[in-house]
């Protein structure tokens, strides 16, 4: 029988908990942080169901503490909270919360949530027999039960320094934050969850796949580099996520897309291979989301039938006319730069060319959120601070390039202080920081 602690004030939430839970798992009760701290020196449960708001020791402090501590650092956690908002769902993921239940509850729905959990982790090996070991419950995802960041990139670097050619294939989920803050965190896990699934039925045993962070998954298929055989596999895993979503009722446009790279053609090494599979998953999420796009081609593959001159239209109309430099992929932003280029080498232009870099704190590790989250503030600054005749595009999610053509003489470093200081004055507090590097293209 599964062991939970149940760690909370509120005696008419612990004794919800015993009704919903008591017959299905052992509980054991604290009702303050240094009581928890205490009772776990002598016993560690299989789970920790604890609430967040409590006397003495904040909830998220008694977090901290538990895994700062060798032998309970790894307890899975469920946390309890009276209210739910932005700042709570980002420490809930911080921490690493399998999930976040709203006070009061009803203790039929607590006994499914509880339900949910055990399974996942069952499902990731958590509680597997002894021939799973520790050490493969290490490389496993736990949200997922899929290999995880470290473990995958490792192995996938390993075959290839081996001599493997094949193909590597990066999923994102499309617009999964407007899941998450429409349906709620569960809702959003349910749907990485999902994929995770998906993709396992279309994979074999010298197949590798990981969860690299957030909605994002990797596929190392080795051996195979036939386009067609690999553009049906990356199809139908589309596909079948978009009936799933289907079925899950949620709104929103949520959809999962696709880059794919190939090995050594697009790069002979694993930082050139996903550099390449990113980029072919940007320039799909820019030209229309749910398809896939091989890094090597100009357009994402075609996804069935044709569209209307409405819908054409209402894609290439902008209405912010007056501000902003115009956004290309990557592909249309190169056949626009060596046009610029062209000109400067006439002496028609001065044209100066920027690459921005997203770059953290040293020794700080930023999660997936905060990347789109920085980002997005980046593209704000370019909307306010550019031209419309400068021209912008994003080579990856940590970098963008610029081009800026001006007549006469004109100083770069103010517009360069002026995009750093406006980016930093709308990311105040944040760990990741812009650094600009500039080239002058000369006549």
């Amino acid at each position: 029988m599964k062991h939970i602690l149940i760690i909370d004030d509120d005696r008419t939430s612990i004794n919800c908990a015993k009704i919903a839970l008591g017959d299905l798992y052992k509980l054991s009760t604290c009702s303050t942080g240094p009581n928890a701290i205490k009772f776990l020196e002598t016993t560690i449960p299989d789970l920790l169901l604890l609430d967040v708001n409590m006397p003495f020791m904040d909830g998220f402090e008694l977090i901290r503490r538990i895994q700062s501590d060798p032998r309970t650092q790894d307890i899975p956690l469920v946390i309890l909270t009276g209210a739910i908002d932005e700042e709570i769902q980002r420490k809930c993921k911080e921490v690493g919360a399998l999930d976040y239940i709203i006070k009061p509850f009803v203790p039929s729905d607590l006994q499914i949530r509880m339900e949910q959990v055990f399974l996942n982790l069952e499902r990731s090996g958590r509680f597997a027999n002894d021939s799973v070991g520790t050490k493969d419950y290490r490389q496993l995802d736990s949200m997922t039960g899929v290999m995880n960041a470290e473990s995958g990139w490792g192995l996938i670097d390993s075959k290839i320094q081996a001599g493997s050619q094949g193909t590597l294939i990066l999923f994102g989920v499309d617009n999964l934050k407007a899941v998450n803050n429409n349906f709620g965190m569960t809702a959003g896990d349910n749907v990485i969850k999902s994929l995770a699934d998906t993709i396992k039925m279309y994979t074999d045993s010298e197949d590798v796949l990981c969860r690299i962070g957030g909605d994002c998954f990797l596929i190392y298929v080795d051996k195979v580099k036939d386009k067609d055989a690999i553009g049906r596999k990356a199809k139908g895993i589309i596909q079948d996520m978009h009936q799933k979503l289907a079925a899950f009722r949620i709104e929103g446009n949520t959809s999962v897309s696709a880059g794919i790279a190939m090995n050594p053609e697009d790069g002979d090494n694993l930082p050139l291979l996903y550099n390449a599979a990113d980029k072919a998953l940007y320039h799909v999420k820019q030209n229309g989301k749910n398809s896939y796009h091989f890094f090597s081609t100009q357009n994402a593959s075609d996804k069935g039938g044709i569209a209307s001159l409405e819908e054409l239209v209402d894609k290439i109309r902008r209405t912010d006319v007056e501000k902003g430099a115009y956004v290309l992929d990557y592909y249309a932003f190169q056949y626009v730069f060596n046009y610029l280029c062209r000109q400067a080498e006439r002496g028609e232009i001065k044209l100066e060319s920027l690459l921005l870099n997203l770059l953290p704190e040293e020794g700080y590790l930023p999660s997936a959120e905060e990347m789109e989250q920085a980002i997005a503030a980046l593209d704000q600054t370019l909307f306010r601070t550019l031209r419309r005749s400068d021209v912008s595009a994003r080579y990856s999610n940590r970098q963008m390039l610029l081009a800026l053509p001006y007549y006469g003489d004109v100083e770069i470093q103010p517009v360069v202080d002026r995009i750093v200081g406006d980016y930093e004055a709308n990311r105040a507090g944040g760990k990741i920081h812009l650094k600009i590097y500039v080239m002058d293209i000369r006549g």
